[in-house]
């Protein structure tokens, strides 16, 4: 799973692409709901809160087209995932208002300004303690970076432990993966993978068989999707 909760103009948001990836959405419906809950709030003459809660931003898929997203506040947030109700759903919901805490502290930690030596001392311990939390994740991240720009699933079961066939039936089970092996756009637009036609002899004839690669940032997903799940 991606990170939930980033900083984006020194304040914590979180995107629809995220709310769509972690809720199991359609991101198309996502944008919906987000244009709905805009719409009320002009409706009711709030039209200030919704400018300064969702802000239009855009992403590139792998093919380098642009497309549009919502950065959205912690308030914002909550008003589009209100509806969402079920049990699976609202165990996301608490993650996310955990998330949006602990941003939130970690920016009020990154400029306050110590007034003591002591305090300065404190400072110091918690950015500290923040970057060994992160460290794994760091080393994680840099040792798919360094590899080659996109790995073939057998190659990425092998760097991550776990034989090619079990890799290839848990992204089928956590729906990222078809049940020919290859990706939901929704995962080749966010830069997790790549399809390639490979062409395959088959007697007289040649057809082209897609072939799915893994980028590093797939890597780096599907990476903390396992701890995740085996956790």
């Amino acid at each position: 799973m991606n990170q939930l909760v980033f900083i984006e103009k020194g304040q914590a948001v979180t995107d629809s692409l995220t709310v769509a990836e972690v809720f199991g959405k359609n991101h198309d419906n996502v944008l919906r709901d987000i244009r709905n809950q805009v719409e009320k709030l002009i409706e009711a003459g709030e039209e200030k809160f919704s400018l300064i809660n969702f802000e239009e931003s855009v992403y590139r898929n792998v093919r380098g087209r642009e497309y549009k997203k919502v950065n959205m506040t912690e308030d914002a947030f909550t008003l589009v995932v209100m509806g969402y109700v079920t049990p699976e759903a609202m165990k996301f919901k608490v993650k996310f208002i955990q998330e949006f805490k602990r941003i939130k502290e970690q920016l009020q930690r990154q400029f306050a300004v110590p007034t003591t030596f002591a305090e300065a001392l404190r400072l110091a311990a918690d950015l500290q303690e923040e970057n060994e939390r992160n460290k794994p994740k760091v080393e994680a991240h840099d040792k798919f970076i360094s590899g080659e720009n996109y790995q073939k699933v057998g190659q990425v079961a092998k760097v991550l432990g776990i034989g090619r066939n079990k890799l290839f039936a848990f992204l089928r089970e956590n729906k990222i993966f078809m049940g020919d092996n290859t990706p939901y756009q929704q995962f080749i637009d966010r830069g997790y993978f790549v399809v390639k036609e490979k062409p395959i002899e088959m007697g007289s004839q040649v057809i082209n068989k897609p072939q799915t690669y893994v980028t590093a940032k797939g890597v780096d997903y599907i990476h903390k999707l396992l701890d995740k799940k085996i956790a």
